[in-house]
């Protein structure tokens, strides 16, 4: 069933394809790994983004040390059979990682070609903008996006935060 829904997506025009490492526990991104790899898709033809926060059960499975931003980065592409990824995206913030630690490893993985670009999902105006300060401080690569919560009764961030935090940062 997941195959031809895929299948049928990506042939009618569908070339995104958003996972996470915590989906079915891993499944999620198996099954798609396996439907690219029957399908002979040029990997130029879709864009496959991931994210990274809840891997497992072990401390250092999870979060955003750059120890678990690595690993579980490695192991997203290991399920997926691919590459690398165009998005990863840090699922929420970690309150036990400094800032500078995500940003250096998110631009680690960018520098190894793991990952095209890195983003966040779920995080605060106020903490996309300290990613921001820290990638220029340190010449690092900054988040290029933010999957954020949308919906009739969550529209406040998309609507107002983040086109004022842009306006700020100038994106």
């Amino acid at each position: 069933m997941a195959e031809n829904l895929v299948t049928t997506a990506y042939e009618h025009g569908v070339n995104l394809f958003d996972t996470a490492e915590v989906y079915a526990s891993g499944r999620a991104e198996i099954t798609l790994g396996n439907i690219i790899k029957k399908k002979g898709w040029r990997r130029s033809s879709f864009v496959v983004t991931t994210k990274i926060y809840w891997g497992g059960q072990a401390e250092t499975e999870r979060g955003l040390s750059r120890k678990h931003i690595i690993e579980g980065l490695r192991g997203s592409l290991s399920r997926l059979q691919i590459d690398y990824v165009d998005i990863v995206f840090a699922n929420r913030t970690d309150v036990n990682t400094p800032m500078e630690e995500v940003v250096r490893a998110m631009t680690f993985v960018i520098n190894q070609g793991k990952a095209m670009y890195w983003g966040t999902s779920r995080w605060s105006a106020m903490e996309i903008m300290e990613a921001y300060s820290v990638a220029r401080q340190f010449n690092l690569i900054p988040p290029v996006c933010e999957q954020a919560e949308y919906h009739y009764f969550q529209r406040d961030k998309v609507e107002v935060q983040l086109p004022e935090l842009y306006h700020k940062i100038e994106v």
